[in-house]
């Protein structure tokens, strides 16, 4: 947790009257991304796990296929700089070019137009389950890891999840980077991604969708609420969503065959 809080004063207020203490607040800095010589994107962020958030965000923009078109990453954590250099030229795209500045709550990447064209690319037919009762279990466990939430109440979560237990786990001020950097940590890691489980403490729009999608994610789960184009994506991709996951109570929005009462054929390991 080093580096990623601040401590300053601040004053409370409450029914006793107002005092003075030091708080711990969660560091917001800027990370530009270089591909190849050329910027990318200058994303703001917790300043930690840098390397997997670069290449996570540069998966989720399609500009990297995974670890085998990375040829070095270099991080400079003092400037907040991190350089990906591919073994193959990139092309990029006037798009990507022209929105070089990333705010903590914009989403990126597709835009539901995009993913609405090309819903045949972001398929996911797996056949895998997962037991109704391993969602309390992987919530508790992840809700656990979040240090970070507790200490500052400032950052999302993600996590990279099979049917027993988080193989993955990220914090970030942004709900899209805490996923880039799970994402970027599994390609890194050499951590197949596909037919494993997304938890997030954050809001299911439809580009979290996406991002699962182009992962091959087959079930996202989130204590919070999706939208209503996240789910309809959802349907159309055949990616399980289950949302307001507290407790043994939870909200399934679509392919809820996924979802059984007993371990059968569970998600892969």
């Amino acid at each position: 947790m080093k580096g990623q809080t601040s401590n300053l004063e601040v004053a409370r207020v409450d029914s006793r009257g107002t005092r003075r203490f030091v708080d711990k607040i969660v560091r917001e800095r800027p990370m530009t991304i270089f591909l190849n010589d050329s910027e990318v994107a200058t994303l703001m962020c917790t300043p930690s796990d840098l390397e997997p958030l670069a290449v996570g965000f540069l998966f989720a923009e399609g500009l990297v296929g995974g670890l085998r078109d990375v040829k070095k990453v270099s991080v400079d954590e003092k400037d907040g700089v991190v350089w990906v250099e591919t073994k193959k030229p990139v092309e990029l795209s006037q798009d990507v070019v022209s929105r070089r500045y990333v705010t903590t709550g914009c989403g990126r990447g597709w835009t539901v137009v995009d993913a609405t064209r090309g819903k045949s690319r972001l398929k996911i037919r797996s056949k895998s389950k997962l037991p109704v009762n391993s969602i309390p279990m992987l919530m508790t466990e992840f809700l656990r890891k979040s240090k970070l939430f507790r200490l500052t109440g400032g950052v999302h979560s993600a996590a990279i999840c099979n049917s027993r237990g988080i193989l993955v786990y990220c914090e970030d001020i942004g709900r899209h980077s805490a996923i880039d950097k799970v994402v970027g940590e599994c390609i890194l890691g050499g951590i197949r991604t596909k037919d494993k489980i997304l938890v997030t403490t954050g809001r299911i729009s439809s580009d979290i969708v996406v991002k699962a999608a182009r992962s091959g994610v087959s079930i996202v789960i989130s204590k919070s609420a999706p939208t209503d184009l996240a789910v309809q994506l959802a349907r159309d991709i055949g990616i399980t969503l289950v949302g307001f996951a507290r407790g043994t109570r939870m909200n399934v929005y679509s392919k809820a065959s996924r979802i059984v009462a007993r371990s059968q054929n569970t998600l892969s390991r």
